[in-house]
């Protein structure tokens, strides 16, 4: 049976309907696409004088297109995880011969050079990692993120470190026509590559230019029409506002005060909005099956005002500075800013002028120290993110309160013990003292048992003398700061794992030097002829006159002097060790010291100390300064390499075992990360033995569908009519019967 050519026209839906039809792959998006068009009975080109046929031709070339598009992706993806599962395992090798390295590093049995040798190995296998980081598989970088187009990981210009270049984010691609699936690892899974300083909850206080997707920490609002009333004595007005298309709390503003023409007054308030009526009340209610007012918190029944609850807006790189901290700010950026240090690279960032969040990230990026700014996923803090492996991050105060102010601050009062010293914390459970001799000689042994946080520390030895011996924090960078007044000695705290930990070992005699201005003096051998470009220095003219410390005065001869040794064994031969002179071949500067007493130390101005540079006064008294205890570092594997390259230069034991512990736990994560790997190739596989078998199933599909013999089907057709037909015939005849039939 020939249904004859079709031309230009709609497909019968008769060919197409049959229940077979729905087995096929619904989710299919050509398939459907292609059956919209039939039953929309859009015009379709001649396609022969089988019609069947061509529409099964049709359905099958846009489901294997379909098909061989997911099957493409598929394969793409298999192959990448591929690759980078071989990667993984390189990343694997060097986790083993780092854990070969620390054991035989550990204790006294290895010599010092044998341990050099071994971190001058951890060298090499940093190399390596790197150059792993850096594979490349069909034309992108596998440790890349969706910055994959440039090598990751490279050696930093500035730092005995590694830079990461590219971003934590995981690719993924379609392995079905609705299923996705991550063709790739997430760079701070395998490698760890970013160190960051999570601040504190900043809570910014509700402005005009707050967003209302931004309120309750980024929740937003639906929003919808409210009805409100204000009754100021004549008689209530009832308005029906709608604030479905307001973006911003000014908008707000605007639509509800508009119909009432000065009648109700909005206010912002640090955490809601305020409805106050000229006079009389004010009334806010829902619509039905609406709950705006109810979920801003101002439904209410009539009232002299009304206040919503806490609309707790999120940060936003719009939040202002100002509106930080319940509307406090920052504190005064006139002169202060904040110092943010990684590994060498320091930079005072100036926030003088700035107004956003988004002003303070882009000062952060112009300071060129490899950080960057963000939010926490809570959106309720900041957070800097250093871009390097094996260098400490910093944030400090620069003699104001802006660290603070911005909840980054990376030592402070409230920082836990436990926190510090690259995690290990300070030692106070069990022995908890430490020893200081005071400038006056009396020896102190200062008990820290029960301390938790650093200002407990400094609680704890502020209670010694209260007012003579006093433990403070640097203004300017990070670390604390022991001053005592107690005599003209010298300040000393002995070492141990407390103080160590605590980064404030060490002595200072308490007299700051007097610093000279650079005159080229780059080294000791240099002429005194060549300083000063040139112009020398006049020996024979006068004598280097020196007030000292204790108010005596000497005259230095330097007339026999040539070179910058000369003057320097001058000078250091009128008390030795008492009165110091040094250089810096930094600064190419002279400095000057003076142990005598406690009063002014000055250099008389005359040709002579004016051409090195060292004419001038010094009064002041240097306290004993720590460094910083608490930088925060990646902790990831190249982290780690660093650190145990270091402690085995160092030969630090103790160093060695935490940092063995460290490698332990993040391979135990490593290793969850390739069992990963390798179970997305798994699936990976199977969708790819599906595909292969869809192709099957949709052919048959079709086949029942198109394929089937008409004559055949005509003829059983025909059979099956006569049947039901002498069926029903007899089943009437027998329906006639009755009674009289069997008389």
């Amino acid at each position: 049976m020939s249904l004859g050519p079709i031309q230009t026209g709609r497909i019968p839906s008769s060919l197409i309907y049959n229940r077979s039809l729905q087995n096929l792959d619904s989710s299919t998006r050509a398939f459907l696409q292609l059956q919209d068009r039939i039953s929309s009975g859009q015009q379709f080109q001649t396609i022969g004088e089988n019609p069947a046929a061509a529409l099964k031709t049709i359905l099958l070339q846009q489901t294997q297109e379909r098909n061989q598009q997911v099957a493409d992706n598929v394969e793409v993806s298999r192959s990448l995880l591929s690759a980078t599962e071989n990667t993984l395992g390189r990343f694997g090798d060097v986790h083993n011969q780092l854990n070969s390295i620390i054991l035989s590093g550990l204790g006294d049995s290895t010599s010092a050079t044998e341990k050099k040798q071994l971190a001058t190995e951890v060298g090499t296998l940093i190399q390596e990692i790197v150059n792993a980081g850096n594979t490349q598989f069909r034309g992108r970088y596998l440790f890349g993120g969706t910055n994959n187009t440039q090598a990751p990981f490279s050696f930093s210009n500035n730092n005995d470190a590694i830079k990461f270049s590219g971003t934590l984010a995981e690719i993924n691609s379609f392995i079905s026509t609705d299923g996705l699936l991550a063709n790739n690892v997430n760079p701070q899974q395998a490698l760890n590559p970013t160190a960051s300083v999570k601040g504190s909850d900043l809570n910014p206080s509700l402005t005009s230019a707050t967003r209302i997707q931004d309120l309750f920490g980024g929740s937003g609002v639906e929003l919808g029409i409210i009805e409100v009333t204000v009754d100021t004595g004549g008689g209530p007005q009832t308005e029906r506002i709608d604030l479905s298309n307001a973006d911003t709390i000014q908008d707000f503003v605007t639509r509800l005060e508009a119909p009432f023409a000065g009648d109700l007054s909005v206010g912002i308030t640090a955490t809601g909005i305020t409805l106050t009526p000229s006079a009389g009340t004010v009334a806010v209610a829902d619509l039905p099956n609406s709950r705006v007012a109810g979920d801003l918190g101002i439904k209410s029944a009539a009232g002299a005002s009304i206040t919503s609850k806490d609309l707790d807006p999120r940060l936003s790189r719009l939040t202002t500075l100002a509106s930080l901290n319940g509307g406090t700010g920052i504190g005064p950026t006139t002169g202060t800013g904040i110092v943010v240090t990684n590994g060498i690279q320091s930079e005072t960032i100036d926030l003088d002028g700035l107004t956003t969040v988004e002003d303070f990230f882009n000062a952060l990026k112009k300071a060129n120290v490899d950080v960057e700014g963000g939010f926490t996923a809570d959106g309720k803090r900041l957070q800097v993110i250093s871009r390097l492996s094996g260098v400490g991050l910093s944030i400090a105060e620069n003699g104001g309160t802006n660290a603070a102010g911005l909840g980054l601050q990376t030592f402070s009062g409230s920082t836990q013990l436990s926190s510090l010293d690259n995690g290990k914390g300070v030692p106070v459970e069990g022995p908890s003292e430490f020893d200081l001799i005071r400038r006056d000689g009396t020896e102190v042994s200062i008990s820290l048992a029960g301390a938790k946080t650093v200002q407990d520390v400094v609680d704890k030895i502020n209670a010694i003398d209260p007012g003579v011996l006093v433990a403070s924090f640097n203004t300017t960078g990070n670390g604390l700061i022991l001053s005592d007044s107690s005599g003209t000695g010298a300040l000393t705290v002995a070492e141990n794992a407390i103080t160590s930990a605590l980064k404030i070992s060490g002595t200072e005699d308490g007299n700051a030097d007097l610093e000279g201005t650079g005159v080229g003096a780059k080294s000791a051998l240099d002429l005194l002829s060549s300083l000063n470009d040139g112009a020398g220095v006049p020996v024979g003219a006068s004598t280097l006159d020196i007030t000292r410390r204790d108010g005596s005065v000497v005259n230095v001869d330097l007339s026999a002097a040539l070179t910058v040794q000369d003057v320097l064994d001058a000078v250091n031969a009128v008390d030795p060790g008492n009165l110091v002179m040094t250089h810096s071949s930094v600064t190419e500067s002279f400095q000057l010291n003076d142990n005598s007493g406690t009063g002014s130390l000055t250099v008389a101005d005359n040709v002579v100390s004016t051409a090195l540079g060292i004419a001038g006064n010094e009064d002041g008294v240097v306290d004993l300064s720590g460094t910083d205890p608490n930088p925060q570092r990646s902790t990831g594997l190249l982290d780690l390499m660093f650190r145990l390259r270091d402690a085995l230069e160092t030969g630090n034991n103790q160093e060695l075992e935490v940092i063995s512990g460290a490698l332990k736990s993040e391979f135990e994560d490593f290793n969850f990360l390739r069992g990963d790997v390798g179970g997305r190739l798994q699936s990976l596989d199977r969708y790819a033995n599906k595909l292969a078998d869809e192709d099957i199933q949709i052919q048959e599909s079709l086949s029942e569908v198109f394929d089937t013999d008409m004559t055949e089907a005509i003829t059983q057709f025909a059979n099956l009519q006569v049947t039901i037909q002498a069926a029903q015939q007899i089943a009437a005849q027998t329906l006639q019967l009755n009674l009289f039939n069997y008389l």
